[in-house]
C-alpha cells in the first residue's frame, strides 16, 4: 500500500487555512468568550477537512445568502476560496468582508472593533502572501508581497496579539522594526 505524501506547500497553505478560518468561525478571544460556530460554519470546516473544497464552497456560499450582513461568513468563504486557488475571488470576500464590518460593526461591542478588523486585515495579507506564491511573474508577486506587508502594518496597528499571531503563521516573514515590540497598546486605546 503506497503512502499518500502531502506537498510541503499544501501543508502550509492547509495549516494557514485553518488558522484563518478558527478566527471567524468560533475561536475567539474577545472577552475570553468563544464565539458560538453554526452548523453550516462547521459543515464547511469539515468538507475542508474530508478534501471536498467544492461542497465547502457551495455550503459557504449558502452561508453568505443566508446572512450576507455577517462579515464572517466572508472570511469563511475566503478561506475555501485560497483552497481552491481562486485568489481572485478570495480577495473580493475579504474586501467585502470589511465592508460588511464597516457597515455593522455597531452590532458589536466597541471594544472588538480593533480586534475584529485585525482579523479581517490578518485575512488580507494571507490571501495576498499565499497568491504571491502562486503568481505568473515576479511582478506580481512582489505587488502581492507588497499588499501582504501592507495588510499586515494595519494588523500591527489595530492589534498587538493578531500581529504577533500573523507574524507566527507567517513564518516571520513580515517585515518588522527589529528593536519594537509594538506599540504598547496605543492603537487599542485609539478608539
Amino acid at each position: 500500500m503506497r503512502a499518500l505524501v502531502t506537498p510541503p506547500c499544501m501543508t502550509v497553505t492547509f495549516a494557514l487555512l485553518l488558522m484563518l478560518t478558527l478566527v471567524p468561525a468560533g475561536c475567539s478571544t474577545f472577552s475570553g468568550k468563544a464565539e458560538a460556530r453554526t452548523d453550516k460554519q462547521t459543515q464547511v470546516m469539515e468538507f475542508l477537512d474530508a478534501g471536498k473544497p467544492k461542497a465547502a464552497l457551495t455550503t459557504a456560499d449558502d452561508l453568505v445568502a443566508e446572512s450576507p450582513d455577517d462579515y464572517r461568513n466572508y472570511l469563511l468563504r475566503n478561506a475555501v476560496q485560497i483552497v481552491l486557488r481562486d485568489y481572485a475571488l478570495a480577495r473580493a470576500d475579504n474586501d467585502k468582508a470589511l465592508e460588511v464590518f464597516e457597515a455593522t460593526k455597531t452590532r458589536y461591542p466597541e471594544k472588538e472593533w480593533n480586534l475584529r478588523l485585525a482579523r479581517i486585515h490578518e485575512s488580507m495579507a494571507l490571501t495576498a502572501l499565499i497568491a504571491s506564491r502562486r503568481a505568473p511573474d515576479e511582478a506580481e508577486r512582489k505587488r502581492l508581497e507588497g499588499v501582504c506587508e501592507q495588510e499586515a502594518a494595519q494588523v500591527k496597528a489595530l492589534d498587538e496579539d493578531t500581529w504577533n499571531h500573523l507574524r507566527g503563521m507567517t513564518g516571520d516573514r513580515l517585515n518588522q522594526d527589529k528593536g519594537s515590540q509594538g506599540d504598547g497598546g496605543q492603537a487599542k486605546d485609539a478608539q
